[in-house]
């Protein structure tokens, strides 16, 4: 691990990437994700890889496509029920899984400054650079919290979190200062004066993660969790296949294709930081909706026969004409599959919220017992 000063008083963090006992590495799920195909089993790039600098901000765009629902849904839950919620829990320090631009978190970073709350705000990306500006941005926003900048996949971010120092700080809650409840009484009674951590994953990020991965993430996520501390999750739930299908297509066609540039940058990406020699001209983008098992699938394809090696992780891989190479795939969930899933790992959902145009949710969990 390496640790720098950016420009003061943000600090950047570098981690490896991280080990859990399990699959190991990105690398070795890179490795094990090319290398295992099987009938009912494409081959897959870790969604991760997707979000170097250039996919970062390709992604950003693809935010802002006009048929793209699940940014403005979640915006529209934070901003009605950020109050709310800050008030619930009452955290002093914000973790960002997955941060990017950061643009929704400073919705719930502004509850926690009106709260009288904010202390520390905690940044974790893949990207570097969209975190440093964010980070930037936020620590001018809010001069007086502590802005960290952490580069590194979840579970190394999250193994160094229980090892960081904590914002001890602790707001007592007063009904005073809590927004009212919708019955009228203060929301903040139901909290527990915690000044603790808000882990949040925004973004659907928890429906990228494979089973496994989704797995290891949550047992990550118990195991650094103080009794004071929570995860809010956002995610999105089943609703109309004509609204999914219209999301998730935009961007492929067009002057400025940029779900098609997206899935073609993850080939570029591991070009440059693997040597590999992925043609480009010979994979086309595709999008699939699983309806029965909820999966929205980004895949590309194979035009030809062709190899492929990745020099300095050792490979060479044959691709087939027509065959998948899976980079992005996007679960949907049910409320009550959520919470199961996410309960099964020690948690407990104390509060949810969902948007009912798009089908749209944020839950918030504390440690259980």
């Amino acid at each position: 691990m390496t640790e720098s000063r950016m420009a003061a008083p943000v600090t950047e963090v570098a981690l490896p990437w991280a080990a859990d006992g399990l699959s190991g590495t990105p690398e070795e799920e890179l490795r094990a994700g090319l290398t295992a195909p099987g009938p009912a089993r494409p081959r897959r790039i870790p969604s991760l890889f997707g979000y170097d600098e250039a996919g970062s901000h390709l992604f950003e765009e693809i935010t802002r496509l006009p048929d793209y629902y699940p940014p403005r849904a979640e915006r529209r839950l934070l901003t009605e029920h950020g109050d709310h919620l800050v008030g619930l829990m009452r955290p002093v320090e914000l973790v960002d899984l997955g941060a990017g631009s950061a643009r929704k978190t400073e919705i719930l970073l502004a509850a926690m400054d009106r709260h009288g709350l904010l202390r520390a705000y905690t940044g974790v990306d893949v990207s570097p650079e969209p975190m440093r500006e964010a980070a930037g941005r936020i620590r001018r926003r809010w001069p007086r919290a502590r802005v960290t900048a952490v580069r590194g996949d979840f579970l190394a971010a999250l193994a160094w979190l229980r090892r960081a120092e904590r914002i001890a700080d602790t707001i007592p809650a007063t009904a005073d200062s809590a927004p009212a409840a919708a019955d009228g009484a203060p929301a903040a009674a139901e909290g527990n004066g915690s000044g603790g951590r808000l882990l949040a994953l925004l973004g659907n990020t928890l429906g990228n993660l494979s089973e496994p991965e989704q797995t290891r993430f949550l047992r990550a996520v118990r195991a650094g969790c103080a009794p004071n501390d929570h995860l809010l999750v956002c995610v999105d739930l089943s609703e109309p296949v004509d609204v999914v299908r219209r999301a998730y297509e935009a961007g492929y066609a067009g002057p400025r294709p940029v779900r098609r540039m997206f899935a073609l940058n993850t080939l570029r990406h591991l070009n440059r930081r693997y040597g590999a020699d992925f043609d480009v001209d010979a994979f086309e983008p595709e999008l699939t909706y699983d309806v029965a098992r909820r999966e929205v699938r980004g895949a590309i394809r194979s035009v030809r026969r062709q190899r492929v090696t990745l020099p300095r992780l050792g490979l060479a891989v044959d691709f087939g004409a027509g065959e998948l190479l899976l980079h992005d795939v996007v679960r949907k969930f049910t409320v009550d599959g959520l919470v199961r899933a996410v309960g099964a790992h020690g948690m407990r959902c104390r509060r949810h919220w969902v948007d009912e145009e798009f089908g749209y949710g944020a839950f918030l969990f504390a440690p259980a017992g």
